[in-house]
């Protein structure tokens, strides 16, 4: 029996213990901890009160599943339409013509949705996803009407379901965001506040304000069927809005999801004074923002603190996703080519052909290996199976345990926080996130593993 994936962390006078593959958390005193360390490390019998979490502790885990064998189901077909886009957002640093990028052709866009299908049915699936990427996807809005007309009738003609989904920045008229709405399963918004902070973040191409736009069609979507996901990013100065952009966003709005993700630091943002949040102040108001979003049913996440079943993959790569550019390449990653390159990494897996698709079993293998098990980093870490690193291209994780960077630190921050208030401990959560050194004993930990690895299996 394996124990080396249970963790303890210092919450004040007490300990939290988190073993993620046994889907167990519970707070207990350091006599209670010790008690239990015996248990697992000697076979000693525990006081009875104890004996139901070391019963939960001593069953076996359940680790995440990593991708084997012949690539027959892919988590998803990814289509790149264009890598344009018809907006100029101010921290936006990748480095593609706006206006003048290829489009997709439509015989390549049939070839993706046929190669695709033909891998589900070799594999007898019935359940098909088609994912839309840009730079803005509906900046090409030929292509993917086409797709899903023929995904729709290809999946008809063998008795499949198709879900559409698009990650959008939602600058189109009111009829085409209508015809969204109906036709898509799923929509993942920008929109990172309120009118005067979506002006100065993601203005027009020539500077133009467009907030107006993009909150009618948000209120569109919310009308309609599709699953609205709103995607906001945070900065240094908009941080301390979060409860405020909440409030207002649950007024305004019906998402299912309120997703807030810190920015990213480039230099296009640093050029113009954009700066990521302090992570202890991201993660005390995300907690503040989550409660509200609460209240209205309003699911609130951050990518890096998935709660939800334990992965080892933080995205698409080493999932078989097959993200499809407008040239024909494939890859597993939708971020452009000189970005994964520049942090040494080959996420291509092959071509797209008139024939179907032509991958390299060993590039399928080598994007399987990317996993949190390969990321020094993240090897004694309490998130290691929610946070699983972070963005492989963007998050190095080279670094020894214990080398924790800010996005480390506010995930550890929110994931504590958000386990606490899952069993319960509401009041705890708002003392301990409140009180920085209790937090820091905690999130400093180089190791949280309850075992040290010698007597951890």
């Amino acid at each position: 029996m394996s124990f080396a994936n249970v963790f303890s962390i210092p919450i004040g006078n007490k300990v939290l213990l988190y073993a993620p593959l046994h889907q167990f958390t519970a707070l207990v005193n350091q006599a209670a901890l010790f008690s239990i360390r015996d248990s697992l490390q000697r076979s000693q019998l525990p006081p009875p009160v104890l004996q139901p979490v070391v019963d939960q502790l001593l069953r076996q885990p359940v680790p995440p599943s990593k991708r084997t064998g012949p690539l027959d189901s892919p988590v998803f077909l990814g289509i790149i339409p264009t890598r344009g886009c018809n907006m100029a957002c101010a921290y936006c640093d990748f480095a593609a013509l706006k206006q003048d990028s290829p489009i997709m052709s439509l015989p390549t866009a049939r070839q993706a949705v046929d190669a695709y299908f033909e891998i589900l049915r070799g594999a007898a699936t019935t359940q098909a996803d088609i994912h839309f990427f840009g730079g803005e996807p509906f900046f090409a809005d030929q292509v993917i009407h086409f797709v899903v007309s023929y995904a729709n009738m290809r999946a008809e003609e063998y008795g499949m379901t198709v879900n559409f989904e698009a990650t959008t920045n939602g600058l189109y008229s009111a009829n085409r965001c209508r015809w969204i709405a109906e036709h898509f399963s799923t929509i993942v918004l920008s929109l990172d506040g309120t009118p005067d902070i979506q002006d100065r973040h993601r203005p027009g191409i020539n500077g133009a304000p467009l907030s107006d736009i993009i909150i009618r069609n948000a209120k569109i979507l919310s009308e309609g069927p599709v699953e609205l996901v709103i995607r906001a990013c945070v900065t240094a100065e908009t941080v301390v809005r979060l409860p405020a952009i909440a409030e207002w966003i649950s007024q305004e709005f019906r998402p299912s999801t309120v997703c807030f993700e810190t920015l990213s630091l480039s230099h296009v943002a640093a050029d113009i004074a954009f700066a990521p949040p302090d992570p202890w102040e991201f993660a005390t108001y995300f907690d503040q923002a989550a409660r509200i979003l609460h209240e209205s049913g309003i699911e609130t996440v951050i990518s890096t603190a998935d709660l939800y079943a334990p992965r080892v993959s933080f995205c698409p790569v080493g999932k078989d996703a097959l993200i499809v550019s407008p040239d024909g390449a494939v890859d597993t990653c939708y971020l452009l080519q000189k970005d994964w390159e520049s942090s040494g990494l080959n996420l291509r897996l092959g071509w797209l052909r008139e024939s179907g698709f032509e991958l390299s079993p060993v590039a399928i293998q080598h994007a399987r290996d990317l996993n949190v098990d390969t990321r020094p980093l993240c090897a004694d870490c309490f998130c290691r199976f929610s946070c699983a690193g972070g963005c492989h291209v963007n998050h190095d994780t080279s670094r020894p345990p214990g080398g924790y960077d800010d996005l480390c630190i506010q995930t550890r921050l929110i994931t504590v926080t958000r386990l606490l208030r899952q069993i319960g401990q509401d009041s705890l959560a708002d003392t301990w996130l409140a009180d920085r050194a209790a937090a820091e004993t905690a999130v400093w930990q180089p190791n949280d593993r309850l075992l040290c690895p010698e007597v951890a299996s």
